[in-house]
């Protein structure tokens, strides 16, 4: 939901260019500059995505499940019943 309003200051000339493209793409002036300040400052580049799936699957963030049998068991103490599998 929009809830802030930011006044920016342009030359006639920039604002008749983005009125026209605005129209072009069937869009209104706002929603064009929304679109531009989110695509250039608030889209992770693609280093920074590199940099994230890099620490998501280095060894440091490996995550070591029990067995299957520990889980059941553990499943099956806490709901006080057996667990049929296939």
């Amino acid at each position: 939901m929009l809830s802030k309003r930011v006044e920016i200051l342009l030359d006639p000339a920039e604002v008749e260019a983005l009125r026209r493209q605005a129209k072009k793409a069937k869009k209104s002036v706002g929603a064009l500059i929304r679109e531009a300040v989110k695509e250039k400052y608030l889209t992770p580049t693609t280093k920074e995505r590199k940099e994230a799936l890099r620490r998501l699957l280095s060894p440091q963030r490996a995550v070591n499940f029990p067995s299957w049998k520990k889980i059941k068991k553990e499943l099956e103490d806490s709901m006080g019943r057996g667990i049929e599998t296939d």
